[in-house]
C-alpha cells in the first residue's frame, strides 16, 4: 500500500492546471484518485472481482457518476437528509464514461467491474463532466485490472473563430460549437455534443485539437503510473468455449 500520495500534473491550453493524485483517498479500492482543477475535485475509485459469477456470458460494468450536495456546501433537502437516486444529468455522465470505457477490457474478461466517480468539491467556473472520464481511466491505470489502453475525454468549444479545450461554465454559454470527445493515444472511441451549423472542417479541426489535449492527459496517466510502480494487469479466468461447437458454427 503506498505510504505517500503520488501525483502527476499537467497544464491545459488555457493555462489552468490539473493534478492527478493517488494514494490518499479510498486506499482499500484497487485504484482510486483524485482529480483537481481549481476548487473542483473528482474523487474517482474502481473494484473488480478476481472472479467472473459462474454462468456470467457479458461483461458487468457498472459506472456511476455522482455530484455530491456538500461539494457545494449543501445538505440535501429531503426528508432523511441523504443524497438520492441519480439525477438525468448525471445518469448521462455516466453513461458517456461507461462508453468510452467498455471498449478498453478484454472481450473475454466477465468479472464484475465498479466505476464510481463522485464530486466531492465544486468550482463555479469548472465543469466536471469534462474530468470525469478522466479520473475513472487514471483510477484504472493506477490499479492491475486488466484494461488494455488508457484514455481521457475532453470538452470542446469555439466562440468565434478559437477552439477551447475544456471551457468555463460562463464560456461554454457563447459556444457555437460543443463536443465531449473521448480517445485513446491512437484512436477516437467516443464522440458527443451538439453546434449550430457545424462545418465539416469545423468538425475536423475541432477532433483534431481534442485528441491533441488528450494525449497529454494520457502521458500524465502513464506518468503518474510509473511512479505507483504497476508494471503488470492481473491474470484473471476466461471463459471455456466448446470448441467443437463453435467449428460447426464456423463451418
Amino acid at each position: 500500500m503506498l505510504s505517500q500520495p503520488i501525483q502527476s500534473t499537467f497544464t491545459l491550453p488555457n493555462g489552468a492546471e490539473v493534478i492527478i493524485e493517488t494514494g490518499k483517498l479510498a486506499r482499500q479500492a484497487d485504484g482510486a484518485v483524485t482529480v483537481r482543477q481549481g476548487n473542483c475535485v473528482l474523487l474517482a475509485t474502481v473494484v473488480a472481482n478476481k472472479e467472473p459469477r459462474e454462468g456470467q456470458e457479458f461483461f458487468p460494468l457498472s459506472v456511476d457518476y455522482q455530484e455530491k450536495f456538500a461539494s457545494a456546501g449543501r445538505i440535501p433537502g429531503s426528508f432523511f437528509r441523504r443524497e438520492g437516486r441519480l439525477n438525468d444529468y448525471e445518469v448521462l455522465v455516466s453513461r458517456l464514461v461507461d462508453r468510452a470505457l467498455r471498449p478498453l477490457f478484454p472481450e473475454d474478461y466477465f468479472c464484475d467491474v465498479q466505476v464510481i466517480i463522485n464530486l466531492i468539491s465544486s468550482d463555479p467556473e469548472v465543469m466536471p463532466d469534462a474530468l470525469a472520464c478522466l479520473a475513472a481511466s487514471a483510477a484504472l491505470a493506477v490499479s492491475d485490472i486488466p484494461v488494455k489502453e488508457i484514455i481521457s475525454e475532453v470538452r470542446i468549444g469555439k466562440i468565434g473563430d478559437d477552439f477551447i479545450v475544456n471551457p468555463t461554465r460562463s464560456e461554454l454559454e457563447k459556444c457555437s460549437l460543443e463536443f465531449i470527445i473521448a480517445a485513446t493515444e491512437k484512436n477516437l472511441m467516443m464522440v458527443e455534443g451538439e453546434a449550430k451549423e457545424c462545418s465539416e472542417e469545423d468538425l475536423v479541426k475541432a477532433l483534431e485539437i481534442a485528441h491533441e489535449a488528450i494525449r497529454i492527459q494520457i502521458a500524465a496517466q502513464a506518468a503518474l503510473r510509473t511512479k505507483v510502480g504497476i508494471t503488470r494487469k492481473r491474470d484473471y479466468t476466461k471463459p471455456v468455449q466448446n470448441e467443437a461447437l463453435k467449428a460447426q458454427v464456423a463451418a
